[in-house]
């Protein structure tokens, strides 16, 4: 990698995080989160670091005497679930109409995730699929995090197509049952039988959780006159005169995402659309507040 690239790589990383932590209204969320996922036990296990979201009156203050950082008292409760994001990073993610591409966004959505999984003291693994492939179960601690980053960021990833049998394959074969499973991708082009997958998944894991990242041209057509498009990977060319398939284009694409979306849910996954217009963090938590207590 070129030195103006591993400065351009940083940088976006930079922005990325800068942009994670401003979107405050994301921990609004935290504390449902954790009450969806997080066991009932309440067995004492040991002690560790404490963190700043962690509530003061578990500190160990005996055990914190006299050392440079405080311990807290921690129960089965934290240590029993994991995280695991899986990001879609194929070709039909490099597109956007937005602020953002839905692979940025959709990068975004995923170290959001990751970030506030780690601040609750859950461990968080992920797999990138595309062009090329990464797979880390999950661990703890920010380090986790700011890596999350950077290979989100790497350029090498992005591009062919997403198998979501073999990412599920992948996930069901490594992962450990108490997990909550994130997938973040646009369900276009996706292959594999990824539905049989999914419900394996399902069955295995804590939740499964199906986030369907969307541009607005994905669904609805702009009266624009004739606008050249490009296909994703094999870069064929169409002038279309989109006034004319406005109607046909949007319902065949909101048959479309009412077929994922069926898909997503007979495989027994939760299911969020996100616009890249839209704030990711206020849908997260209204899902969590149309849902309370039942998923």
């Amino acid at each position: 990698m070129e030195q103006d690239d591993v400065i351009s790589q940083r940088e976006l990383q930079q922005s990325m995080d800068a942009e994670v932590k401003r979107v405050s209204d994301l921990f609004r969320f935290l504390l449902k989160y954790k009450r969806h996922y997080q066991p009932s036990g309440v067995e004492f296990s040991g002690l560790r670091q404490y963190l700043p979201s962690d509530d003061a009156s578990r500190i160990d203050w005996k055990i914190s005497a006299g050392k440079p950082d405080l311990f807290v008292k921690q129960y089965e409760e934290e240590i029993n679930m994991d995280a695991f994001i899986i990001v879609d990073c194929s070709s039909t993610m490099t597109f956007g109409t937005a602020d953002k591409l839905k692979s940025e966004y959709a990068a975004i959505v995923a170290a959001a995730l990751a970030y506030a999984s780690l601040d609750a003291a859950i461990d968080v693994g992920f797999g990138i699929f595309g062009e090329e492939q990464l797979f880390l179960t999950p661990q703890g601690g920010m380090d986790r995090y700011h890596l999350f980053l950077k290979e989100l960021t790497t350029l090498e990833y992005y591009g062919d197509s997403f198998d979501l049998e073999h990412a599920l394959n992948e996930t069901i074969g490594q992962i450990k049952e108490d997990t909550a499973l994130f997938i973040v991708s646009d369900f276009i082009d996706v292959e594999g039988d990824w539905q049989t997958k999914m419900k394996l998944a399902s069955m295995k894991f804590r939740h499964v959780m199906s986030i369907m990242v969307r541009d607005r041209t994905d669904y609805k057509m702009p009266e624009a006159g004739n606008i050249r498009f490009e296909a994703p990977g094999t870069g064929e060319n169409m002038v279309v005169d989109t006034g004319k398939i406005k109607e046909e284009y949007e319902k065949e694409a909101a048959k479309q995402e009412e077929e994922i979306a069926e898909r997503v849910e007979a495989g027994g996954s939760s299911f969020l659309k996100i616009d890249t217009r839209d704030s990711f963090s206020a849908s997260f938590a209204e899902f969590f507040d149309e849902n309370e207590g039942g998923w």
